[in-house]
């Protein structure tokens, strides 16, 4: 028999895209996990990520910092010489990797490692650089962030807010430019995030969602800058841009880091920014805060219509 081993952390997009990679080549599932990421529920998520019962793992649970003690443990699950191991290092601690890598030298095993934000898997044991070829779609990697999603995808709501329709223009830019599909989850529009699948309590949505490459875009899609304010029935324009953009950037960051590592969050602006508020100060201001909260970039409508869309 073949066994996987995945060394479970937070991050569990590295031990998925092996499982995919590699489905049909190995037998069963083996989990190298600890105390703490049992107890944040890491070894459920992963295994509704997979759509595998929890019974039919193999689980380990080593300490996260005692190199002896996860020794010894490896050493007491008597596992099988005959039998071979693809062992997934990219997920856990430093010692749990060394423990594991240490342990299963001596059987017929292969070391895999799967470099961040790459078209690779490495063999560690060969040095050889494998193809990874499997391609995540929304749902996917959200599950694997404990988050659930519903979204209209292609089905409008039928309005006139103007904002409405630009949401539907840069969801079918994208689309058409990356040649996505949103039968098959690559790309999604209104998209509504829930922390219980069971329980469809919104926690967020986004405008525009979509996956390239293993990594998450979010698309944020404003029609201006200025943002209307209800006053006795008069929608009253609130003439302060940049910290409506403030605003806009704060908010994106900050649901952006239920993402994980691979999250790529943009601002669709249709009339871009406005000159009278944006100077070249301004402007240069604006990319600094970007850098630091992590926004990949802000289009304008104009932008968005050039041959190439550079994202």
């Amino acid at each position: 028999m073949t066994h996987l081993i995945s060394l479970l952390s937070e991050h569990l997009l590295p031990n998925y895209l092996v499982a995919k990679e590699y489905e049909g080549q190995y037998d069963s599932h083996i989990f190298i996990t600890t105390q703490r990421m049992g107890e944040k529920g890491m070894t459920s998520r992963y295994c509704y990520a997979l759509g595998i019962d929890k019974k039919d793992v193999r689980i380990v649970v080593l300490s996260e910092e005692d190199l002896p003690d996860a020794r010894q443990k490896l050493q007491n699950e008597n596992f099988s010489r005959e039998d071979k191991y693809f062992v997934n290092l990219t997920g856990g601690t430093k010692i749990m990797s060394i423990a594991v890598f240490q342990h299963f030298f001596k059987y017929r095993a292969d070391y895999f490692y799967v470099p961040i934000a790459t078209h690779k898997i490495e063999n560690v044991r060969t040095g050889e650089d494998l193809p990874l070829t499997y391609q995540v779609n929304i749902a996917e990697y959200l599950s694997l962030y404990g988050l659930y999603i519903e979204t209209s995808e292609t089905e409008y709501r039928c309005d006139d807010d103007q904002g409405e329709e630009f949401e539907k223009y840069v969801f079918n830019r994208i689309k058409k430019d990356k040649r996505l599909s949103p039968e098959k989850m690559q790309i999604a529009r209104g998209v509504k995030i829930f922390r219980d699948r069971n329980e469809k309590l919104n926690d967020n949505e986004i405008d525009v969602m979509w996956t390239e490459d293993n990594q998450l875009y979010v698309g944020e899609c404003k029609v201006s800058l200025f943002k209307p304010r209800e006053l006795g029935g008069d929608r009253r324009p609130i003439n302060n841009p940049p910290e409506y953009l403030e605003e806009i950037m704060y908010k994106l960051s900050a649901i952006s880091k239920d993402f994980g590592l691979r999250v790529n969050p943009y601002i669709f602006i249709k009339l871009g920014l406005p000159s009278k508020y944006f100077n070249d100060d301004r402007r240069k201001a604006v990319v600094k805060r970007m850098k630091i909260l992590g926004i990949k970039g802000i289009f304008s409508e104009k932008e968005l219509k050039q041959k190439e869309l550079k994202i």
